[in-house]
């Protein structure tokens, strides 16, 4: 079987994340021939390339995953790329995996075109599926459309992957986000507050074991290096290195921390498919959706409340006095998430 794959592939080291998780999940299920991608925020799905390209290079089209279900500023609403009209000339089967609805609650609704698109879009793929950080309530709400939920690919980065450990020391990783920064820390004031109170966290840590910065777009740089500044015993990843050519060797550090403090859903995510345990810093529905999915509200932090500093320092008292059943805790979610997939891969491999 031949695949294209189109996916986030110019922005973030979480993305690139899913797309091994995809591309894994792909070898494991279907009879791959091999994988083609591109970029789902650059290629444009015009008729040319739909004939020529899509229809006869390839027996099935893969979106996603990814939080592709979002940016209002788009042509259609979302990021793929296609006249609504052209979406019924693509002739071989094609699926929406696991993507996420990523619409802020400040940014509004999802403009009425981009709900046409998406049903359209829904009405014509083989498989439509979003992740499971609370996107199918979202999109429901908004648009109607009942979608499938399954496990973002981006757990899956481990089956059948090998990854360096490139840091001999113990270590914990905190991954920081500083794009949107009003949409994340509600204003600047309470984004002055959260780093005073990051840079006394990460003091504390930084006693015990080494604290990295994992930045995953490069506005998370300054954020790292701000709190990061004149603390003995840390590090910011330089993200040059890794973005983008090399982001699987960024992403096996998260492999071998002893736990992580992650403010983007793919902190979250990919250390919990190596079953290292998490602490999310809510900063968008999606974390909290996350964190409750998986029964693991009790390491879930608002990072704009009043207490944060404190409710930081007890969940992560929390965490390391309950490592040991976290580990126990951790495998059997991701024997549920493997189980899951495999379930939608089934459904998938039916309607093929």
């Amino acid at each position: 079987m031949r695949i294209l794959h189109t996916y986030c592939l110019n922005y973030n080291i979480g993305d690139y994340a899913l797309g091994i998780g995809v591309k894994n999940l792909l070898r494991k299920y279907l009879p791959v021939e091999y994988i083609g991608e591109t970029n789902i925020q650059g290629r444009e799905f015009n008729e040319y390339y739909i004939t020529e390209v899509v229809n006869k290079k390839y027996d099935l089209l893969v979106i996603g995953g990814g939080g592709i279900i979002h940016g209002a500023h788009w042509p259609n609403g979302w990021f793929w790329l296609i006249n609504k009209d052209l979406i019924s000339k693509i002739k071989i089967p094609f699926i929406i995996y696991g993507v996420g609805f990523n619409y802020w609650e400040e940014e509004g609704m999802m403009p009425s075109h981009g709900i046409e698109h998406l049903i359209e879009t829904f009405n014509k793929s083989t498989f439509f599926s979003v992740r499971n950080d609370g996107s199918m309530q979202r999109i429901q709400r908004q648009t109607g459309i009942n979608a499938n939920v399954i496990p973002d690919p981006g757990f899956h980065i481990d089956l059948n992957t090998n990854y360096d450990r490139l840091e001999p020391k113990d270590y914990v990783i905190i991954q920081l986000a500083n794009d949107k920064p009003i949409n994340r820390f509600g204003s600047l004031e309470k984004r002055d507050k959260f780093i005073t109170e990051m840079r006394e966290i990460v003091n504390n840590i930084s006693q015990k074991q080494k604290v990295i910065f994992i930045p995953h777009v490069i506005d998370d740089v300054e954020l790292s290096n701000i709190i990061a500044k004149d603390i003995n015993n840390t590090e910011v990843l330089d993200f040059g290195k890794f973005a983008f050519d090399h982001s699987d060797k960024m992403i096996g550090y998260y492999k071998y921390a002893n736990y992580v403090i992650a403010m983007r859903g793919h902190g979250q995510i990919i250390p919990i498919g190596f079953n290292v345990p998490v602490i999310a810093l809510e900063n968008h529905p999606k974390h909290r959706g996350l964190m409750e999915e998986l029964n693991l509200l009790d390491y879930n932090v608002k990072i704009d409340t009043e207490n944060f500093l404190i409710d930081l320092k007890n969940k992560i008292e929390l965490l390391i006095h309950n490592k040991k059943t976290l580990y126990t805790e951790y495998l059997k979610i991701n024997e549920y998430l493997d189980k899951s997939s495999l379930n939608a891969f089934n459904t998938i491999k039916s309607k093929l």
